[in-house]
């Protein structure tokens, strides 16, 4: 059997299988990812890319190890991601879309609805950011098993000392970029008492003085209702579309539609609509069971005037994963689903969306 070649375009789901010192070694250099679903579609380059490294220090690394058997030396500043501060990005822009999640009710797993989105995105390649708006009920964290604070660092383009200090987004084995208020302190049960206005200053303040890298997609995870956290997003910040989550259930939907209602006066488009826990299919017969009774989804589209991405089952190994923290381990299809979807919906939008510049 031949060796594999240790090349940028080598796949990185073969050389771990290949190679099993390799999962080691990538790992040294942050790259998760060589344990989640992203790797079946990921090579070694476009790994780094996706965590800010460079991949010549990772392929020697990665040679040297099958040639000895044991994990190399490996020099800290090659296990440091590069990245630009909001200073860089005056001239050009950092996000080429930005994408709130809403569904106007809770409980209709809209952030687990997000973390697919965001993983779908990421087996495509794409570079993708999570921003937690759900300040006061914030689930992105968990999902991802994401747990130390954010760390924070000061320009480093500011020569005059006065400028602010600036978040650094923690990043996902799959290399997705969040920032959420429960990465401000050590506890994730602490209670983030706040009222309105101080809500959406934290919003305006995660979009802005953070050290995002470039991204494709950042999608932002609304909380529910429509009120100060919603209205800030969609009034102050340049957004693509919105993608509302709903549930097949009568009141939900009701709900939900005071949400395409909010989004439209405001003059936004709802680019799509995703069904959460639209059915269950049982392991043992197949049969299907509308467990919260029929769907209302066509409905939903049909006032959102927007195409129905999908209607997303039950199924009891995403909830496993999530509640556990390694939702990057998620392989399901419907990832694959949603974010072809929402790029085919992006791509139809009526002309091209202007990159953002963070000032």
């Amino acid at each position: 059997m031949p060796t594999l070649e240790i090349t940028p375009t080598t796949n990185i789901s073969e050389l771990v299988a290949a190679v099993p010192i390799a999962r080691e070694v990538l790992e040294a250099f942050g790259l998760g990812c060589s344990g989640c679903s992203v790797n079946k579609s990921e090579t070694i380059e476009q790994g780094a890319r996706a965590h800010g490294l460079r991949s010549e220090p990772i392929i020697a690394a990665l040679t040297q190890a099958r040639s000895a058997g044991r994990m190399p030396p490996i020099a800290n500043e090659d296990r440091k991601p590069a990245r630009k501060a909001p200073g860089a990005f005056r001239s050009g822009g950092s996000f080429r879309h930005v994408v709130p999640v809403m569904s106007g009710k809770g409980g209709v797993g809209k952030s687990l609805t997000t973390a697919l989105l965001a993983l779908g995105l990421r087996r495509l390649n794409k570079r993708v950011g999570i921003l937690d708006a759900d300040i006061t009920g914030p689930s992105i964290p968990r999902l991802f098993g994401l747990r130390e604070p954010l760390s924070i660092e000061r320009d480093p383009k500011d020569t005059t000392g006065q400028a602010k200090p600036l978040f650094v987004p923690a990043v996902t084995r799959s290399a997705i970029e969040v920032i959420s208020s429960n990465l401000l302190t050590p506890e994730e049960d602490t209670a983030m008492v706040w009222r309105g206005p101080i809500l959406s200053g934290v919003i305006r303040q995660f979009f802005e003085q953070t050290l995002w890298s470039d991204l494709d997609v950042l999608l932002v995870d609304l909380p529910p209702g429509t009120s100060d956290a919603p209205l800030t997003v969609l009034q102050s910040l340049s957004v693509d579309g919105v993608v509302l989550v709903t549930m097949p259930q009568a009141l939900a939907t009701m709900i939900v539609r005071k949400a395409a209602n909010l989004v439209m006066q405001l003059k936004k488009p709802v680019i799509g609509v995703i069904e959460n826990m639209s059915y269950f299919i049982a392991p043992d017969t197949g049969r299907r069971y509308e467990i919260f009774g029929p769907s209302y989804a066509d409905q939903v589209a049909t006032l959102a005037r927007a195409p129905l991405f999908a209607r997303v089952p039950i199924i009891p190994k995403l909830m496993q994963l999530s509640d556990a923290g390694r939702a990057d381990e998620i392989d399901d299809p419907i990832c694959d689903t949603l974010a072809q979807a929402l790029l085919a919906a992006l791509a139809a939008l009526p002309k091209a969306a202007a990159e953002i510049s963070l000032i």
